[in-house]
């Protein structure tokens, strides 16, 4: 039991809770980077429900955001965009300081921001703004200055942690999502029994990197975990309050990482008890900026991102796509606990009139001359030079 009350999870946010290992997972395929990969599917979650919230609501642009945000187990359970908006509206009220206001001592701190950015001239329907601010909280700006305006809201969102999110001024409007975390561990580690050890990158490459180590033993600073022998260890560390708590996984020896994560994913897990663990894990940080467009594509998201599919009918009164889905995040862990940060930007652009159909003559062609009252062909003639006249 946490100090927020026991852990409960509604089937619906069982459903997205899952979808968000199908979005990271998704997105660590197509990452190369040999740092590693760390993401915020929550910030994803909720910039896609804005974008989600302005689709018309029987189109194919609707259907595919909601299926990507609920996951297959969503689908199955039915879940509606209805019942979606309560559960993200309910959590974004936990994760806002509910679970840690008001806790004895230094606890962990959450703040999860939504906003609205539109480019000069562009209007957002009033409906739409008003529901995203009930349900989301979400702020409704004008980006006077492009992008810059947007990434400054960010950067202070993030306590400086997320910079440039957004790379260009080419935009109708922006749908935003920021999210920082800073959580100091429940039992500190000892800076003095920080030593140099190895590490054996993905690449197979030892490298020398700073370890934090610490003998977990109850009842004084007991922690749990769950153990699949032949597949990975998992440990649970807390964050001073309860209210969250950070799990590190460890694929066993010749276990690829996507497998571990796949059964790990599938949960409910089970903690139990670990006695007398020495825990040694690495100090780092890692950051990570990615386009989603690629994932959430291959994850079937299509229709949002044609100009001639999309279907944003109750965001705006003219047409438009989205041209870009952008995330970056980062987290920072040491002696004294965790802090992290990530954004998402959904990108929106005006969808062009098409260009008009051209029918060109210019080969041989029939003319004919209709007395319209009768429909009597007057004149029937065939064109094969017109440079003779």
């Amino acid at each position: 039991m946490s100090a927020c009350g026991p852990k409960s999870m509604s089937p619906g946010m069982s459903a997205v809770s899952a979808a968000s290992f199908g979005l990271f997972m998704g997105s660590l395929s197509g990452t190369s980077s040999p740092q590693g990969c760390f993401m915020s599917p929550l910030s994803i979650v909720y910039a896609l429900s804005l974008a989600l919230n302005g689709a018309g609501p029987h189109s194919s642009t609707h259907a595919e955001l909601l299926r990507v945000i609920a996951g297959p187990a969503g689908q199955q359970q039915g879940l509606t965009e209805s019942d979606l908006n309560s559960e993200l509206a309910r959590a974004l009220t936990l994760l806002n300081g509910q679970c840690t206001g008001g806790l004895a001592g230094p606890s962990s701190e959450m703040y999860l921001a939504n906003s609205l950015w539109t480019h000069k001239g562009t209007q957002l329907k009033q409906a739409y703004v008003g529901s995203m601010e009930s349900l989301f909280q979400a702020t409704a700006r004008e980006a006077t200055n492009g992008a810059k305006d947007i990434n400054a809201w960010v950067a202070g969102a993030t306590r400086g942690m997320i910079k440039d999110l957004i790379m260009t001024d080419d935009f109708i409007a922006v749908l935003a999502n920021a999210i920082y975390f800073k959580g100091l561990w429940k039992h500190a580690f000892k800076s003095e029994s920080t030593h140099t050890r190895d590490f054996t990158t993905s690449s197979g490459e030892v490298k020398q990197v700073s370890m934090m180590q610490q003998l977990f033993k109850p009842p004084g600073n007991a922690i749990t975990g769950v153990q699949k022998k032949g597949l990975y260890d998992a440990v649970s560390l807390p964050y001073k309050g309860d209210a969250f708590s950070a799990v590190a996984l460890l694929p066993a020896e010749g276990v690829d990482m996507s497998t571990a994560l796949k059964d790990w994913a599938a949960g409910p897990q089970k903690f139990t008890p670990l006695r007398d663990v020495k825990l040694i894990m690495p100090k780092f940080k890692v950051a990570t900026a990615i386009s989603l467009k690629p994932v959430l594509q291959s994850l079937g998201v299509e229709s949002a991102f044609s100009p001639g599919a999309a279907d944003f009918s109750r965001m705006v009164d003219f047409g438009a796509f989205v041209s870009d889905v952008v995330h970056k995040a980062v987290v920072e862990v040491d002696e004294e606990g965790t802090v992290a940060a990530a954004a998402t930007g959904v990108v929106m652009m005006r969808c062009l009139p098409a260009p008009p159909e051209e029918i060109i003559f210019n080969r041989p062609f029939a003319f004919m001359i209709y007395h319209n009252p009768t429909d009597l062909p007057a004149f029937i003639g065939v064109i094969n030079d017109p440079s003779a006249a």
